[in-house]
């Protein structure tokens, strides 16, 4: 299996889109014939995690991966075709179903979500936060009205915004959004006093967490939101035979990662540390948020995720209320090993 690595900006579509073209053919094959999976996540560690493991040496399919920050960047990607699997938050398909001109069926949902993993559950290293600046006097999200507040489009970052502000019983009439276009960017503006309110990863903000300029006021266990990391898949890959046969392949192949992640800790971080050129302390941290297991898609988390979209509708944070049922596919699931609850992990 050949290993690729195409490292794309942000919301650069056509640079994407060139990149992925420039390898193989358009139908999807490598030069000589190889399917090839053309996969993207929202920072270069996780595949340079995948690579170190060697789950997937000797493959019979090829690896494109390629950097997209942001779910809005993946979205656009998936649906111009330029990539075969899309990273995002659990919620981003909810809130993307939730703004479509048209109605989401089981029959014609453009986008499904075929892969979910996350850490187990640890109030010291949650996932997903909404945090404060100490000095703006905020002690609980009721009292956040009338404050800057930074989010990004999207994902579940952007899912955890919306319900923590139906918890304060606000709207964004009564803030000051601020919208960016990756966590990175909002977590970077939070970091410098830019805003006062944050939701998204807490490891991007860890630094401002350490020294005390910063709060955490909620957490994904507070929002009752899975935060899940995904991968997404629009229809015409899944109903490709080749990408099909592919990528079960290669979910069977990662069911593999999750115990060398554990039994390499030393070689884990040090690859953290030169990706993501972090400290020690922020690879410590990236180490356990990035341990997991795969998730079963079966009703109890289907249940979660209507659970998060009423919430959302209710609120008024979305303007309808889809199925969410229509976004996930388990065809993968057995391959992946996946458990029933993978917040409380193996």
């Amino acid at each position: 299996m050949k290993r690729l690595l195409t490292p794309l900006i942000a919301l650069a579509l056509a640079a994407a889109t060139a990149g992925c073209a420039a390898f193989g053919t358009d139908d999807g094959s490598s030069a000589d014939g190889t399917t090839k999976l053309t996969i993207s996540y929202q920072d270069t560690a996780f595949p340079a995690l995948i690579e170190a493991s060697g789950v997937l040496d000797d493959a019979d399919f090829d690896v494109e991966w390629v950097n997209l920050t942001g779910p809005a960047a993946n979205l656009q990607a998936l649906y111009s075709g330029a990539i075969d699997l899309g990273h995002m938050g659990d919620t981003s398909l909810t809130i993307e179903q939730a703004n479509s001109k048209t109605e989401w069926t089981a029959d014609n949902a453009p986008l499904e979500i075929v892969a979910g993993w996350r850490s187990p559950h640890s109030e010291e290293f949650a996932p997903l936060v909404t945090a404060v600046r100490t000095s703006a006097g905020i002690d609980d999200v009721k009292q956040t009205e009338g404050h800057t507040w930074g989010f990004n489009f999207g994902g579940y970052n952007h899912a955890q915004y919306l319900v923590s502000l139906v918890q304060a019983g606000l709207t964004e009439d009564d803030i000051k959004p601020t919208q960016f276009a990756d966590g990175a960017t909002s977590a970077a503006a939070f970091n410098s006093g830019e805003v006062d309110v944050y939701s998204g990863a807490q490891g991007a903000i860890l630094s401002s967490l350490a020294s005390g300029d910063a709060k955490i006021l909620l957490t994904d266990e507070q929002t009752k939101i899975p935060a899940l990391n995904v991968w997404t898949a629009t229809r015409d890959v899944l109903e490709d035979d080749a990408k099909d046969a592919a990528l079960e392949d290669f979910f069977t192949r990662m069911s593999g990662y999750w115990k060398w992640h554990d039994d390499n800790a030393d070689e884990v971080k040090d690859i953290l540390k030169k990706q993501l050129k972090v400290d020690d302390a922020r690879a410590d941290f990236e180490y356990e948020v990035r341990r997991g297991v795969f998730q079963a898609f079966d009703d109890s988390l289907l249940a979660k995720e209507q659970a998060v979209a009423q919430s959302l509708f209710d609120g008024a944070g979305i303007p309808k209320l889809p199925d969410v049922s229509v976004e996930f596919d388990p065809r993968y699931n057995d391959g992946q090993q996946a458990v029933a609850d993978a917040a409380a992990g193996r």
